[in-house]
């Protein structure tokens, strides 16, 4: 018997994948949180801008690495094995790649990219490949709507990171460094691939790779106009901490990431909830595709407010972890007003996506790519994080602002 058959209607499918996914990522984002805090305390504004720069230079490689092709697959009812072959081949070039380009950034002692720096990105470097392998298989589990599976072997990754980043940190002190927390974190990002990979082997019964090039071109080619509308997506909400390195202190590089980690907590609501939501809005006709729509948005609409309420006043709590960090808290008051922003977008994305509209998509991204950019080279360098974050906020609203206009067009023919 099929787990999925326990439930009644789609409504209790959402619900559990959702509020498992949700559990799984309180484990997993409160154990980042413990990993942020060990850091700042211990290294304080500057150590963590370094953390800060080696984890967001390969982080935005990981966006490659996924190009939308899960969505694909799970559109297609493609082969997974060329899907696997595909995310490990990309994965191996995209470590090289992210290496070589350390050679076009500048280098210096209080910002830009110095030798630690670029030391840590080297060492971090392998967890593209990594992140290209835990995707594929939650592939299988989007598919299968076992998110309770991704959940736990996020949760025992994290677990094992939790402990290797407090020994590094305490046990072995100034010796390791940040160098010491960010291969703690590969290797606890190792756990979770090996552990994914079993639930896998769980579900399909085998575990094979295949490169089928005829397979790939078409989720390729498929997968196109979706990652390059994800790549415009990351680089417009990541385009700030590029600039903020290489115009700014170290220091408030740090100021600024820890506000922002604090600030993406809440953003894994979303994702999750339509991870569930999305494989639904794929299958279900008329009136149900409006019905789901119009549930999911004030679902997420309330969550979101209920965060920015919950994180604008919880937002003073940062100085207990260093004093130096009091200045993190406007950045963090700033960008928790774009809670509601960045919830909606993220549904109106995916129902955009599930009535085949990625090349519009592609267009309105790219747009607000180039804004963003142009507002962050001109702005960050006088006004700092705080501009950083009055721009991050903007950004989102005219994307939901953008989106939310084609999206109703096209709701009305359905």
């Amino acid at each position: 018997m099929r787990f999925t058959s326990l439930f009644a209607s789609n409504k209790a499918l959402v619900m559990w994948n959702t509020l498992s996914q949700i559990l799984g990522k309180v484990v997993g984002s409160g154990a980042m949180l413990l990993v942020s805090i060990f850091i700042a305390r211990e290294f304080g504004a500057q150590g963590y801008g370094d953390f800060t720069k080696i984890t967001t230079f390969v982080a935005f490689f990981y966006l490659f690495v996924d190009f939308g092709l899960n969505a694909i697959y799970l559109k297609r009812n493609s082969d997974w094995a060329t899907l696997l072959g595909m995310r490990i081949l990309g994965g191996v070039l995209l470590m090289f790649l992210a290496i070589a380009l350390l050679s076009f950034l500048p280098q210096g002692e209080t910002q830009g990219y110095t030798g630690l720096v670029r030391l840590g990105i080297i060492l971090f470097s392998p967890t593209i490949l990594l992140q290209g392998l835990i995707v594929s298989a939650n592939a299988i589990f989007q598919k299968h709507l076992r998110y309770d599976f991704a959940t736990l072997a996020l949760t025992v990754g994290n677990i094992v990171t939790v402990v290797l980043v407090w020994a590094a940190v305490y046990g072995l002190s100034s010796r390791v460094g940040v160098i010491g927390v960010t291969t703690s974190l590969l290797l606890g990002l190792c756990v979770t691939g090996i552990v994914s990979f079993l639930f896998v082997r769980r579900i399909e019964h085998s575990v094979h790779i295949s490169f089928d090039w005829k397979t790939a071109k078409i989720l390729f080619m498929a997968a196109l106009p979706l990652g390059i509308t994800l790549l415009f997506n990351q680089v417009y909400f990541r385009i700030d901490s590029f600039v903020l390195a290489l115009t700014r202190s170290t220091a408030e590089v740090g100021l600024y990431g820890l506000a922002y980690k604090v600030f993406e907590l809440p953003l894994v609501i979303p994702t999750f909830f339509m991870n569930s939501v999305y494989p639904l809005l794929l299958v279900e006709q008329t009136p149900n595709f409006k019905k789901i729509l119009r549930k999911s948005f004030f679902v997420l609409l309330i969550i979101s407010l209920l965060s920015l309420v919950i994180f604008w006043f919880a937002a003073p709590l940062l100085i207990y972890i260093r004093p130096e960090f009091a200045e993190s808290i406007p950045l963090l008051r700033i960008l928790t007003l774009g809670l509601p922003f960045f919830f909606l977008s993220s549904l109106v994305m995916w129902a955009l996506i599930a009535l085949g509209k990625q090349l519009v998509l592609a267009g309105i991204y790219g747009s607000l790519m180039i804004t963003t950019i142009l507002l962050d080279i001109l702005v960050i360098p006088k006004f700092g994080a705080t501009g950083a974050a009055w721009i991050t906020v903007g950004s989102e609203a005219l994307v939901l602002i953008a989106t939310g206009v084609v999206l109703r067009r096209f709701l009305r023919n359905i």
